[in-house]
């Protein structure tokens, strides 16, 4: 596992640098960037077992439920008055980054840390599937006084990207599961060819804007560390609010490792350069967030071990 998060975080730079400093090459990847997001999605719910998505006992239901409303709502609307306060023309940005789902990727890196791949894989689908009703809702909610928000249509795209890969997964388990077989021997490779080319697409964008808008992508890159470093906050403070019993890695990692790329894509479309320029350099800190998630890790099975944890 550790080799291939070294591998994902080369190929990530690499494709973040391709966009930057080879932006009329990479740009030819930009308008299939929102297509191959729904490819990653796609693979990653090919790894969903959709039958336990409602075996769920109560007490890990109700524990996915309370993860999600910290992670839909509780925390984005959080920082959306904290930088109303603090920095008002990063508000919005900030909102769209904290509200989004949880990401494609926190299986991978709660496996990694020992947690529960499958049930962060529930709690990347419930949160996806809610997060087209939430995330408009918020945005025309707190921001719509400032800003025309076409709510149907972002709406509309966000089901888009992340229900037609979860329908799409799902048939392909039940009618294609030898489809579904080969993809997972190849899965790995596919993820790290598609996120290279978002990368690329994505970053190509914001070359211009690299060069002539320095202190802005240094604003943005310091914001993006803050938010990542106030996620982690709140799963660390979580376990001994909650006596340890909470699965912190397994659904806290859902805070962290978000959807920030379709972020990215969907500000793209209906907000000025600031709200994707932020998602985007969030992919900076993300990576990193790894290795103290890796202590909370450990201080929660000291606690199980103490029997603080059932």
């Amino acid at each position: 596992m550790r080799s291939r998060d070294l591998a994902l975080i080369i190929v990530a730079f690499l494709g973040i640098a391709g966009g930057v400093f080879l932006p009329d090459m990479a740009g030819i990847f930009s308008p299939a960037t929102v297509y191959m997001m729904m490819a990653i999605l796609y693979l990653a719910f090919l790894r969903i077992d959709f039958a336990g998505l409602i075996r769920l006992n109560k007490a890990d239901l109700g524990e996915m439920v309370w993860w999600s409303i910290i992670k839909l709502f509780l925390l984005p609307i959080a920082l959306w008055y904290l930088f109303r306060w603090l920095a008002p023309g990063w508000a919005l940005p900030v909102l769209l980054l904290s509200g989004v789902s949880a990401g494609v990727t926190a299986p991978f890196f709660s496996q990694m840390l020992g947690g529960n791949a499958g049930r962060t894989l529930q709690l990347t689908v419930l949160t996806s599937v809610v997060v087209p009703l939430t995330l408009p809702a918020l945005v025309k909610l707190l921001a719509g006084a400032e800003i025309n928000i076409p709510f149907t249509h972002m709406a509309r795209m966000l089901a888009q990207v992340i229900l037609v890969p979860l329908v799409l997964a799902w048939l392909t388990l039940r009618f294609i599961p030898a489809l579904a077989d080969a993809l997972g021997k190849v899965q790995f490779a596919l993820v790290l060819a598609s996120f290279f080319f978002i990368n690329l697409g994505v970053f190509a964008s914001f070359s211009t804007f690299f060069f002539s808008q320095a202190e802005q992508v240094l604003a943005a890159a310091g914001i993006a560390c803050g938010l990542a470093v106030l996620y982690l906050g709140v799963v660390w403070i979580a376990g001994p609010i909650s006596g340890w019993r909470m699965d912190l890695i397994s659904c806290g990692s859902g805070l962290i490792f978000i959807n920030n790329v379709l972020i990215v894509v969907f500000a793209a479309n209906f907000f000025g350069p600031r709200n994707p320029l932020l998602a985007a350099l969030y992919l900076l800190p993300l990576y990193v967030m790894l290795l103290p998630l890796r202590v909370v890790a450990d201080r929660q099975k000291r606690a199980a071990a103490r029997g603080d944890k059932p």
